[in-house]
């Protein structure tokens, strides 16, 4: 029989010493903190934990929060809810009415160039100027005089009465109309297609119109708005602004050359193929 290698018994040795050591020392450690379940040390340690179990339940759910957004809610619904559309209805746009169990009085209403809605049982509405919730807090008032406890919901599907205008060098230049009350030079380029390779884009134009015929021009840096990222160029446009992005120098040079060399380029072609070219 072959005999176990000294340093192999040493090694094995050790270890087992270490393990002992080890629980040892946990079991001392546990001990430690022992106290008997009677003695006044245990009382006051199980009162010292119940003070300090959940100190941030009373902050979360203290009653100030609650009486803040209490006072100031819409409908039943805290403004903090139902304040998120910062869209001011107007002229042509279209919105959809539904209240709950009452399809009688559940549609979808224009309003008209007075800024009202021709509305079942309660007659014309105005509601140009409001925003969606205030629309859907008047028609609860005028509902609860026909329908107990109605629940009403408002949403817009026709944004129609605000429009800013993009136009030049852009893919699809044309009307935009605008989700918000107010748009931005960038999203107004993105929803135009971005501006094409012929355009000027260091040097475009917002021009905001004027009733005294001295509209407000501002120069608008679109290369370095949407290549450089620059923030200060990202212009606010309200309803009736329009952007222009002008064509470059070549651009402008090749559009009033084309129509001249057009005629040739077409001569010339018809009399190649004549000569068999």
């Amino acid at each position: 029989m072959n005999k176990v290698p000294r340093y192999i018994v040493i090694i094995v040795g050790f270890i087992a010493w270490l393990a002992i050591l080890t629980a040892n020392t946990a079991h001392a450690q546990s001990l430690s903190g022992f106290v008997p379940p009677g003695s006044e040390s245990a009382v006051s340690i199980r009162e010292a934990k119940k003070e300090e179990s959940f100190p941030e339940v009373k902050l979360i759910y203290s009653e100030p929060i609650v009486e803040e957004y209490s006072t100031k809610s819409t409908n039943g619904v805290p403004d903090f809810i139902t304040e998120f559309s910062h869209y001011t209805l107007g002229k042509e746009d279209v919105i959809e009415i539904r209240v709950m169990r009452h399809p009688e009085v559940s549609g979808e209403y224009i309003i008209n160039k007075e800024g009202n809605i021709q509305y079942e049982f309660v007659g014309d509405v105005k509601v140009d100027g409001m925003k969606k919730n205030q629309v859907k807090t008047l028609l609860v008032k005028l509902l609860e005089e026909y329908i107990i406890s109605p629940v009403v919901t408002v949403k817009i599907i026709g944004y129609n009465s605000k429009i800013v205008y993009v136009v030049g060098e852009v893919g699809r230049p044309g009307k935009i109309f605008m989700r918000g009350d107010t748009i931005t030079v960038r999203e107004a380029l993105v929803l135009a297609g971005l501006p094409r390779l012929s355009a000027k884009a260091a040097k475009c134009h917002l021009i905001t119109p004027s009733a005294d015929g001295k509209p407000e021009d501002k120069n608008v840096n679109v290369h370095k708005l949407l290549y450089e990222g620059d923030l200060r160029e990202n212009l606010i446009m309200k309803p009736g602004d329009t952007l222009y992005i002008p064509p470059t120098f070549l651009a402008k040079t090749m559009r009033v050359i084309q129509p001249i060399t057009q005629p040739i380029n077409e001569v010339g072609g018809t009399a190649g193929r004549a000569y068999g070219f």
